[in-house]
């Protein structure tokens, strides 16, 4: 698989899944503020077998892909990695996040789907070159 098809897979993967069933505007309801973000952070990815988190949707693909990505698509990788690591630290607490901790994993998710469609906006420019 190509840059521009790796980053491509992580757009669909990640960037969709984990903005999945988000409103323009967060819900004013902290409880369904929390239960939208189990259903699009926590359980990212579901099938017959079970269900991924986005954390682990992203180091599954970048344990198979992110050999790929140097230079400046290599950077955004691991910006999307940070915004990630904090993804990871407030899934894991989510039953019993604040209301401003429930905003700023919104805001990540945000980040990170911003993140991963810049990546495959970028490779695919790339690899017209």
């Amino acid at each position: 698989m190509g840059v521009s098809e790796a980053a491509e897979r992580l757009r669909h993967d990640l960037a969709k899944a984990i903005r999945f069933s988000a409103p323009e505007v967060p819900e004013t309801e902290t409880e369904a503020l929390r239960e939208r973000l189990h259903a699009d952070v926590a359980t990212t990815r579901r099938d017959d077998s079970g269900s991924q988190s986005a954390a682990e949707v992203f180091d599954a693909w970048r344990l198979e892909e992110g050999r790929h990505f140097a230079g400046a698509l290599g950077r955004r990788v691991d910006d999307i990695a940070s915004a990630i690591e904090e993804v990871r630290g407030l899934t894991v607490r989510l039953p019993s996040l604040s209301r401003p901790e429930l905003e700023r994993l919104d805001a990540l998710t945000r980040r990170v789907a911003s993140e991963c469609r810049a990546l495959a906006s970028e490779a695919r420019r790339d690899s017209r070159r």
